[in-house]
């Protein structure tokens, strides 16, 4: 199974990020402005960014060097700083591959029309490879933009660690039985929530972490016959925490969000920034894409 993993902002100086973040230095890559240069692929710096429009040359490729033989957990991709006036120019098929020589490589992880990327300024989103190894050259090769050839992309970077999961009791929501509000924590991709109860709308989840715990991401799984039964997805949300279950702080809302389609069992990660510790948190859904009918494998806490 596949799975998409999207962050929002991160200050890419900040001393979390340079704990997880392997240091990389170009190797070489497509373009040769030097303002818009390749080489700001991997200057830490999102102010700055690659952005290149060169047909003949595609697939555009950039090979980053990470000093020795490792791997990593996740690889995130962030967006220009001026993406939302200049949409369109993220990538949505690429290929990433492993090497020790720069000769032979290893193909580690494809994704093919992938739209999570959004036309939001200095964003990352973060993927899982498929596969693993041991290698000191990383190539990233983009074969297809959302809309044209012109591609621009902030940083790419390669996290060590990914995010740790917070396991999460369920408190309250709508709906009972096998496909009762309950099934968002489970643990199960292949059982869901789905409910379609004009009445109760919006509807919220509440999920206990346990103890007081801070998150930087949720995901929300899609039901495991999305792709069947679709627009059954959440279109606007947003997320509340609490430490006694009355009174409830904002921690982020999202409006029109169309990084969720409709796949099974896929989940999709949302960065929620700079938020204090609270023991529950409060899921409401306001607004699906088809009617009022909707569904969710699983709600998932990552800290």
């Amino acid at each position: 199974m596949r799975m998409l993993v999207l962050t929002g902002t991160m200050a890419l100086t900040s001393s979390v990020l340079a704990q997880e973040t392997i240091k990389t230095k170009l190797v070489s890559g497509t373009g040769s402005d030097i303002e818009e240069g390749p080489a700001m692929i991997c200057d830490g710096d999102a102010s700055t960014k690659w952005c290149v429009d060169e047909p003949s040359h595609m697939p555009y490729v950039i090979i980053l060097d990470a000093g020795t033989p490792t791997d990593f957990a996740e690889y995130g991709f962030v967006t220009g700083n001026d993406t939302q006036d200049y949409p369109d120019r993220n990538p949505v098929t690429w290929r990433v591959s492993g090497s020790n020589d720069k000769q032979n490589w290893t193909t580690i992880d494809t994704q093919e029309n992938d739209r999570t990327l959004r036309d939001e300024n200095e964003q990352e989103y973060r993927f899982k490879p498929a596969k693993k190894g041991q290698f000191r050259y990383y190539r990233f090769e983009f074969l297809k933009m959302a809309d044209g050839t012109r591609i621009q992309l902030s940083e790419i970077n390669l996290h060590k660690v990914g995010r740790t999961s917070i396991k999460t009791t369920f408190v309250s929501g709508p709906g009972n039985g096998k496909e009762g509000a309950a099934m968002v924590s489970d643990g199960f991709f292949y059982t869901k929530w789905c409910i379609d109860e004009p009445s109760k709308m919006p509807y919220s989840i509440v999920l206990d972490a346990g103890t007081s715990t801070a998150i930087t991401e949720y995901g929300l799984v899609t039901g495991d016959d999305s792709h069947t039964y679709s627009g059954r997805n959440p279109r606007n949300w947003k997320v509340m925490g609490s430490n006694d279950k009355s009174n409830w702080k904002q921690l982020g809302e999202v409006k029109n969000d169309r990084s969720m389609r409709d796949e099974n069992e896929q989940e999709y990660r949302f960065r929620v920034k700079n938020a204090p510790a609270y023991r529950y948190y409060k899921f409401v859904f306001e607004k699906t894409w088809e009617d009022t009918r909707i569904q969710l494998a699983e709600i998932k806490l990552y800290k």
